[in-house]
């Protein structure tokens, strides 16, 4: 009974240790999840750009966000931040993010070329890493230079192989704004990854998807209002794209992203976004019958290389480590439930107990154990 008892009472213990040993595998598990919704976004417009334009996706890609999140925070009563600092980084989340990336990003492609804009877009976790670099003040390891040179050069190889030729009709006006849209995301990234780590990740994500509604809305009723026969025919394939577009990839992925890298690092988390284009191939050959081939392949197997590389490469130094401990932290990560610290269970005073006498113990605790009760 006693025996029951301490092991009751020790597992709280080991549940806290197990959900500590596993907290970066949910970091990667929720990066994951949304680079995956991120990846269905290339799909998902061009069925929706068969009945709608670019800027209208934009729009709507915003705005049905904060029209999903808004009633949320009136149910939970979440509060928005309450201090200066914070609710600065609560608006340069949403203008970055939510409001100005979807705006520019969708006028900028209607300008230049699919090839440079997937392009610039491979940028972005480039520059949320250079952004978390300055922020932290420290420099990455030598490798996480390297992971990230092999990442682009193998994104840079993966547009001229999916659309070689496309290239010049491109304008440098259209690269331009994406850029722009891309440089504002990625600060509105950190912005918000900061801000996760001041307070809760979910609420500061949804407050700012709907402040970036709430801002668009006006722009979003008369683009819908010149011209309204655009929304009046749309079919069941297109509803769907909306849908994944603005709950799949606006909300939740972006509450996702913004947990992971405000719980993982911005340095070591957003090298993970390199994934993308690559489960965006694998999206466009099942969903629009788009055939891969070897050197696309290839290609991205270079790409994931360069993944895991600058993700090995911008944890912090650590000095050398005996080989019983390089296994004992291997174990630990292959299989945090059956590796537990050892911690000795000490009951309360007023708690009973069996111990075994002569095993570690004091004479004085032998000799508790030993009185008849």
């Amino acid at each position: 009974m006693a025996t029951g008892i301490a092991n009751a009472a020790g597992a709280p213990l080991r549940g806290m240790y197990n959900l500590n040993a596993s907290r970066s595998s949910f970091v990667f598990v929720a990066a994951c999840f949304a680079v995956v919704l991120f990846a269905l976004v290339p799909a998902s417009t061009r069925i929706a750009g068969l009945q709608l334009d670019g800027l209208s996706i934009g729009l709507i890609r915003a705005v049905g966000a904060g029209l999903l999140t808004a009633p949320l925070l009136i149910i939970f009563r979440m509060r928005p931040p309450n201090n200066i600092k914070d609710l600065g980084l609560l608006l340069v989340y949403a203008f970055g993010n939510f409001a100005g990336f979807p705006v520019l990003f969708s006028l900028g492609t209607q300008r230049t070329s699919g090839s440079h804009v997937a392009l610039i877009m491979a940028t972005m976790p480039l520059l949320i890493g250079i952004i978390g670099i300055i922020l932290d003040r420290r420099l990455p390891r030598w490798t996480w230079f390297l992971g990230m040179s092999i990442a682009v050069a193998g994104e840079a190889a993966l547009v001229g192989l999916r659309n070689l030729g496309t290239a010049a009709g491109a304008a440098i006006a259209g690269d331009a704004i994406v850029f722009a849209g891309c440089t504002l995301s990625a600060i509105g990234l950190v912005a918000g990854a900061r801000l996760g780590s001041r307070m809760n990740p979910l609420v500061g994500a949804l407050w700012a998807m709907t402040i970036a509604a709430a801002g668009l809305v006006p722009f979003a009723a008369m683009h819908a209002l010149a011209e309204p026969y655009r929304y009046s025919n749309l079919t069941v394939m297109t509803w769907a794209a909306i849908v994944q577009i603005t709950l799949g990839a606006a909300v939740l992925a972006n509450i996702s992203l913004v947990w992971a890298l405000s719980r993982g690092g911005l340095v070591r988390v957003a090298p993970i976004q390199f994934a993308q284009p690559v489960c965006a191939l694998f999206f466009a050959s099942a969903l629009l019958n788009e055939r891969l081939t070897p050197s696309l392949l290839i290609v991205g197997a270079a790409i994931v290389l360069g993944i895991v590389t600058a993700s090995r490469g911008a944890r912090p130094s650590k000095t050398t480590r005996t080989i019983a401990e390089r296994v004992r932290s291997v174990a630990q990560y292959l299989s945090p439930l059956f590796f537990e610290q050892e911690r000795p269970y000490r009951p309360s005073d007023h708690e009973p107990c069996e111990l075994d006498i002569g095993v570690g113990q004091s004479p004085r605790a032998q000799a508790l154990v030993s009185e008849p009760a």
